[in-house]
């Protein structure tokens, strides 16, 4: 007969796939007609809008665009050109463990675009990019914590404990939000956007009630060409408040927070020259995860009755670290000319890898350096692809997941031999231990004991080591109150080899 078991749940998400998708889009597009023939191409960024990601069975679908923004320098003297060029993009990779239920995190990443030029009507673009994704599917955990009919079967009982970050809950959002960007005094009138950059970052993020609170700001960079032809910057900030639901029992939960863009858009405003209007599509996504603590049954036997128990393993998580550290940028680029002004420098941040050493663990960064400078000759570029690498020291094997973002805009100086150019990272990380813990399962009721022949009153047993008290009232089917009784113990603390007195009948 199976005994009845009264049970905790625990309501939590679990990551049935981690993966990292990474494509190449190629195409060859053509100059506007409207706009002069392409002498010399100066610069190459793109965005990726990640615009589309279902779960299917056995599957995901993720689809969205990559616009690229190319700077050139025309044929002839005409000030400096932008053309944009737009690649769609698709993946349906095969996820096994997925099913329509679960709900997909992606974050997604432009590696880097080159640009050949073919002809002065004709570029060869090519777009690298990467989507980390992850599906999380609900789960519920049924831990078993007390056994019902324990007076009825004389049963003796463990208890123990349950205590774990799980993911409480896995929740996403879209919002758009729109702005007037006002230039400063000092700048001349725009007559042109030539390029724009943007990233989103999440500043705080806090759970009330059932509500997600989440708060930060995008960053805006324009590349702007005034009407007298000259180019300068334009830096913004677009602070965003927001709300989402949290799910049920969310209070106090640790959230991890991502966001990628849908859609971007800088236009200037037609009756107002110093005025740009900007219109962000941004899809956030939260991962929130707490702490929780339940009673699980460790243990169990019946001093009177055979009983069969069953157990088996549930996982345990908990933080062994975390932490925020800044790594320094620097890099000197070369020029084969004078560096007569230096009209712009951007840090894009490529493929991250992250490895062991030994029981350390290191984050390694590409960083693709791009300066657009004034020379005697007119309008060049400057371009190199360094590595950042920062040591995480003691971690072992524990699971580790980071974070790298620009801490703030890079700046460029002039050397004697080109440009020297410097940033600032912030390496968010956090490690993970993982294990597990034993609780029964299911417990099943045999036969009644039965007594026979003469029964010593009490028997001398020594402590085995290794042993704890409950070990020793259960292989000799006693209790461990009768035990400290019998021998005159204060406490359950015992020690190899102490002899306690085990009484029978």
């Amino acid at each position: 007969m199976e005994l009845e078991l009264r049970r905790e749940t625990v309501r939590c998400w679990q990551a049935v796939c981690r993966t990292t998708l990474e494509h190449e889009e190629t195409a060859e597009c053509i100059v506007p007609d409207a706009c002069p023939d392409i002498w010399q191409v100066l610069d190459s960024q793109g965005r990726i809008l990640l615009q589309r990601k279902e779960p299917q069975e056995g599957r995901g679908e993720f689809s969205g665009l990559i616009r690229v923004n190319l700077l050139y320098q025309p044929e002839g003297e005409g000030d400096i050109q932008t053309m944009e060029a737009t690649l769609p993009f698709s993946a349906s990779p095969d996820l096994p463990q997925v099913t329509r239920r679960c709900l997909l995190r992606a974050e997604p990443r432009l590696l880097g675009v080159d640009v050949h030029l073919l002809n002065p009507r004709k570029v060869l673009v090519r777009a690298s990019w990467e989507v980390a994704v992850e599906a999380w599917h609900p789960d519920a955990l049924s831990l078993a914590c007390y056994g019902e009919e324990g007076e009825t079967y004389a049963l003796r009982q463990k208890p123990g404990e349950y205590r774990s970050l799980v993911t409480a809950a896995v929740q996403e959002k879209s919002f758009s939000y729109s702005d007037g960007l006002t230039l400063p005094a000092g700048c001349p009138d725009p007559q042109a956007i030539l390029a724009v950059r943007a990233e989103c970052t999440c500043t705080e993020a806090r759970v009330i009630g059932t509500k997600l609170v989440f708060k930060g700001e995008a960053q805006l960079t324009l590349l702007l060409r005034g009407e007298d032809g000259s180019l300068y910057p334009g830096e913004f900030r677009l602070p965003y408040s927001q709300l989402m639901d949290a799910g049920e029992d969310s209070e106090d939960a640790l959230c991890t927070m991502a966001l990628y863009f849908s859609d971007v858009k800088c236009t200037l405003d037609p009756e107002e020259p110093r005025l740009i209007q900007a219109e962000l599509d941004i899809q956030a996504q939260a991962v929130l995860e707490k702490e929780v603590q339940v009673p699980v049954l460790a243990d169990l036997y019946s001093t009177a009755w055979e009983i069969r128990t069953e157990t088996g393993q549930v996982p345990l998580r908990s933080v062994a670290g975390s932490s925020e550290d800044q790594v320094p940028l620097r890099c000197v680029m070369e020029s084969t000319g004078t560096v007569v002004e230096i009209l712009g420098v951007q840090a894009r941040l490529g493929r991250r890898d992250q490895r062991r050493e030994g029981e350390d663990w290191v984050i390694s960064q590409e960083v693709r350096w791009v300066v657009l400078y004034r020379g005697e000759d007119g309008p060049a570029s400057l371009g190199s692809v360094t590595r950042a690498e920062h040591r995480i020291p003691g971690l072992g094997e524990k699971d580790l997941t980071c974070r790298v973002e620009l801490l703030r805009v890079p700046t460029a100086a002039q050397t004697p031999v080109g440009v020297e150019v410097s940033g600032l990272l912030a390496v968010r990380w956090t490690a993970l231990e993982a294990g597990t813990i034993p609780v029964i399962t299911r417990v099943t009721l045999g036969e009644k004991r039965e007594t026979t022949g003469a029964v010593p009153s009490v028997i001398i047993r020594a402590v085995r080591p290794g042993e704890t008290l409950w070990d020793v009232a259960r292989d000799c089917l006693s209790t461990e109150g009768e035990i400290m009784e019998a021998t005159g113990l204060t406490s359950g603390e015992v020690w190899p080899g102490q002899m306690l007195l085990i009484p029978k009948g």
